[in-house]
């Protein structure tokens, strides 16, 4: 199926509902079947079709659950977030009661059809009944794709039969393959696992050897998603990982439960019987891929991932923001998948990202209960809806682009601190970006609470960190030019280039990110939260794009969306430069000494005022006073105070066209030279010029009036 959007989803959800969307059959040739659901409209046996009434008798669904190809005609589909069925006691079709069909036997066994998209955050049903390790029976997938075939006896007792682990992955099912699964109960014999026709564990360990224990029988069967919520596996901090709610992200078909417990040669039989006749059906996923616009700006859009993801989001067409340059083939995305955090994007898809500010709250529950208060890391990964994080582009020229980042420091339960003024609005962060045409962005940070910069690069479902970045992954430079390249290979590197304040990061890219501090800011390696059996870095899932209810989560495989992080910085001031360079790491020393050690510039005209450099944008502020004259000034590039690309904001100046000389040299509007006007509240006009131009001498420059 192509994608399909939120609003589409939810007029096929409705068609669905209206309609006898699975079938179970009873086949009076072969006692040993109970219960089949196929999934296709109906199903046939001995001559006689059995149907469901519908959704109104016997189904409930819910979330976003569709029909897909499945092994032998069509399958459901589970989204990963919210999809469930529900099968409830009904009438069928021949009056007879689901709740006579419910007295299952002592032994049984059940099979089904799987594929997996990604696995699930915890265990997951594929066909359950009863209560979660406390009654009934559980055959489902766990977080590193084990299939588990579990039960209650009348001792209270929760058995777990598993298939085991590949020893070299630590992994079990592989993804977007069909596995035909099975799951067999004897009191007398033990549970046993099959995949594929082969046996894969067994279980023995029972003290009694009456039947399976139910309850809730009223509530019939449940697929897809567990009744009860299970906090996320592998949490960093158990104490700030909550429950949370998620389904099984895969396709399932051809579900049945056998009034016995099969052996070797059946199930084998019954595996060769079916070949699948469609391979699973799963979009690629990608992080977002824009075609490139060949123009420098930025524009509200809608960025995709993939299908189900997408669905989910109750949003319009213009929620995220793009920048694109017409000279570069990197972007900048805000996009919602990383609540907003902007994404330095290279020219082959690997994403550069940063901290939003960061506090915390009741950290080791030193204060009281989690429940009550908020709990873990407050920061804009955890707000997985975008509640309350918001970008809005302020400005967007020739010359320039500016977008506004603001968010609410909140914990995983969408939870704030108090506020440290006590206003009662809590801590937010504010940020504005000042893009410019050279690809160069000045992160300003205005005041808040908490740090700001970590170095965080992202790895998109199928990829590890490794297939990412370089093991040699930090390059550091100092201003006077030296640089050293630190390595992960053999476990954390400690930086010590003295007064480096420049860094690189070693994507697997031609263009790689670069982040300059003001003179005195230092990096520190991250050093924490590394399993090097799974990864040289630090390696999460929890964000970008996760739903759940946690604030660290180590990943254990690349299916899910995932960050590591390589540093943290004292920025020494609240605003830092960024941008992505095919260049040498040394040839950023210009740039750091232009924007830590700007110029001097002097101004000719008269009437016009030297309001200085503002290092939080990069640019010279100059007020004309409403002057209809060209302007000319002096600035006083040297080697230590170089000129590179330089941006003027003259404030109350003209709002017609100009002209440019340096030096005496006519330098024609273009890629070279760009300006755009901007106007106040008031009409107040604001001219933003940029200029590509590099120089260590002192250069003239002249804007007249055309």
């Amino acid at each position: 199926m192509g994608m399909i959007g939120y609003y589409d989803m939810k007029k096929i959800f409705l068609i669905l509902l209206a309609m006898p969307i699975f079938s179970v059959a009873l086949s009076a040739q072969d006692p040993k079947v109970l219960f089949w659901w196929s999934f296709d409209d109906s199903a046939k046996s001995a001559g006689k079709e059995i149907t469901l009434a519908g959704p109104h008798g016997s189904y409930q669904t819910g979330g976003l659950t569709k029909y897909v190809p499945g092994v032998k005609g069509r399958a459901i589909k589970f989204d990963g977030f919210s999809s469930y069925i529900d099968v409830l006691p009904g009438e069928l079709k021949d009056g007879s009661k689901d709740a006579e069909l419910l007295n299952l036997p002592r032994k049984m066994s059940i099979e089904a059809w799987v594929s997996l998209g990604a696995y699930p955050w915890n265990w997951a049903p594929i066909l359950t009944m009863g209560k979660y390790k406390i009654t009934g029976f559980y055959l489902g997938i766990d977080s590193r794709g084990r299939v588990g075939f579990h039960v209650s006896d009348a001792t209270s007792v929760w058995h777990e039969c598993n298939s085991k682990l590949n020893p070299d992955t630590k992994l079990g099912l592989e993804l977007r393959k069909w596995y035909h699964i099975m799951g067999t109960y004897d009191p007398a014999e033990g549970m046993a696992i099959y995949i594929n026709g082969k046996l894969e564990n067994t279980y023995t360990d029972f003290i009694d050897r009456r039947r399976i224990v139910y309850s809730d029988i009223d509530k019939g069967f449940r697929m897809g998603m567990n009744r009860e919520m299970l906090a996320p596996t592998d949490a960093i901090r158990d104490w700030a990982t909550f429950p949370s709610r998620y389904s099984l992200d895969g396709i399932v078909d051809e579900i049945r439960i056998y009034d016995k417990c099969l052996h070797v040669s059946e199930i084998a039989n019954i595996y060769a019987s079916t070949k699948p006749e469609n391979e699973p059906e799963f979009a690629p996923r990608k992080f977002p891929i824009i075609k490139p616009s060949g123009r420098f700006g930025a524009n509200y859009t809608r960025l995709s991932f993939y299908p189900e993801w997408d669905a989910l989001w109750p949003v319009g067409e213009f929620n995220d923001v793009v920048v694109q340059f017409d000279d570069l083939p990197t972007k900048i995305m805000f996009w919602r998948g990383t609540r907003y955090s902007p994404c330095l994007v290279s020219e082959n898809g690997k994403w550069m990202a940063d901290q939003s500010r960061e506090t915390g709250n009741n950290w080791f529950l030193a204060q009281g209960s989690r429940d009550e208060m908020p709990t873990g890391c407050m920061e804009h990964m955890s707000d997985v809806q975008t509640r309350s994080s918001r970008v809005a582009i302020i400005e967007s020229n020739d010359a320039r682009v500016v977008v506004n980042w603001r968010y609410l420091q909140m914990d995983v339960k969408f939870r704030q601190n108090d506020s440290p003024d006590n206003t009662g609005f809590g801590e937010w962060g504010n940020e504005l970006y000042y893009i410019y045409p050279d690809g160069v962005v000045v992160r300003k940070v205005l005041p808040g609470s908490g740090g700001w910069q970590e170095t965080i690069f992202l790895s998109e479902p199928g990829t590890r960190p490794e297939d990412n970045v370089e093991l040699a992954a930090a390059t550091l430079v100092n201003m006077k030019g030296v640089s050293k390249t630190y390595s992960w290979e053999k476990g954390y590197p400690k930086f010590d280039l003295p007064d480096a304040n420049i860094q690189v990061v070693n994507l697997k890219s031609r263009y790689k990110p670069f982040l300059i501090f003001r003179t005195g800011g230092s990096f520190s390696v991250f050093n924490g939260e590394v399993r090097p059996e799974y990864s040289h870095f630090p390696w999460w899932n929890h964000w970008p794009v996760a739903q759940i209810t946690s604030d660290g989560r180590s990943a254990n495989a690349s299916d899910q969306a995932a960050h590591s992080s390589l540093s943290w910085g004292d920025p020494n001031g609240d605003a830092a430069l960024y941008g992505m360079t095919d260049q040498a790491p040394a040839s950023l020393v210009r740039l750091a000494r232009s924007w830590n050690n700007p110029p001097t510039l002097t101004v000719i005209s008269k009437g016009v005022e030297n309001k200085g450099y503002d290092y939080t944008q990069r640019a010279y502020i100059l007020n004309a006073g409403g002057s209809k004259k060209g302007i000319r000034f002096n600035l006083a590039g040297s080697a230590e105070s170089p000129i590179v690309n330089p941006v003027f904001v003259i404030k109350n100046w003209v709002n017609s066209d100009i002209y440019l000389k340096i030096n005496g040299k006519a330098v024609p509007r273009g890629k070279d030279f760009r300006y755009g006007v901007e106007y106040d509240v008031e009409g107040v006009p604001t001219m933003i010029i940029w200029i590509r131009c590099q120089g260590e001498r002192e250069a003239l420059i002249e804007f007249a009036i055309i």
